[in-house]
């Protein structure tokens, strides 16, 4: 397939977080696919964390929190980086008979502030190339509430805000941000995680009767980030084969 190319010449250079899990896996393999230069981070591991099969993928760990500065040489190195992506992030079970203030604390922290700290640096050692686009992967539980998830519900509404202030501040430089928000995927993760009837609700809540799949998102994120989205910018794109916004009755 032929790379997409910015003013450069230059196919785009990704950079995707959380690349380790299911959704930024995916993200950073279309991209790879499509002739994009990646470089695929991972928060806390090494090299074992990743496909093997990622030859064409530059793969580190980095953890903005506990940085070293031989990760952070390899971040400069690869840059500036034409397209960034955050898929990291946490969840938890908990509700507000039950919320531990530390744990919450923390998923903030693994949701939020990993995102806003990661973008910080690389805005201050000038590694986001002219016109970069932005994605943060969020949920459609950004927008919505269920039972026995309030800490990951209130990280990711914190996002629409993170979101919405960097699409205003960032346009004087002409970067593009947004989000993506997933429903429940069909992974092996939710598979696992999600009881039948859970998942036969889940799959039945429109005519798909199917849940959406990584590509819906992977192929989604590859759009924003390219030099074909002139002028999206501050929006949440929600994936997930119109569950949040439909009922069957």
């Amino acid at each position: 397939m032929t790379a997409a190319t910015h003013a450069t010449g230059a196919p785009p250079r990704a950079l995707v977080f959380g690349a380790t899990g299911a959704i930024g896996s995916a993200i950073a393999a279309r991209c790879a696919g499509a002739g994009w230069q990646v470089t695929a981070v991972s928060r806390s591991g090494g090299g074992d964390d990743f496909d093997p099969a990622w030859d064409a993928i530059r793969t580190l760990a980095y953890d903005p929190f506990a940085a070293t500065a031989t990760a952070e040489a390899a971040l400069r190195e690869d840059g500036p980086y034409t397209a960034v992506v955050w898929a990291q992030g946490a969840n938890s079970t908990d509700n507000v008979y039950n919320v531990d203030l530390d744990a919450h604390l923390a998923l903030y922290q693994a949701n939020c502030l990993y995102i806003l700290a990661t973008m910080k640096w690389l805005l201050e050692h000038k590694l986001l190339a002219p016109r970069a686009r932005l994605c943060v992967i969020s949920s459609i539980w950004q927008n919505l509430a269920r039972q026995d998830k309030l800490s990951y519900c209130m990280s990711k509404a914190a996002l629409q805000g993170l979101v919405l202030s960097a699409s205003a501040d960032l346009a004087k430089e002409g970067m593009l941000i947004n989000a993506i928000l997933p429903g429940a995927l069909d992974t092996p993760m939710t598979r696992k995680n999600v009881a039948p009837a859970q998942l036969e609700k889940l799959s039945g809540a429109t005519y798909f009767n199917q849940l959406p799949a990584l590509e819906d998102v992977s192929q989604l994120a590859l759009f924003l980030c390219s030099p074909q989205n002139t002028g999206i910018t501050g929006q949440f794109i929600a994936a997930d084969l119109g569950f949040s916004h439909v009922r069957l009755l």
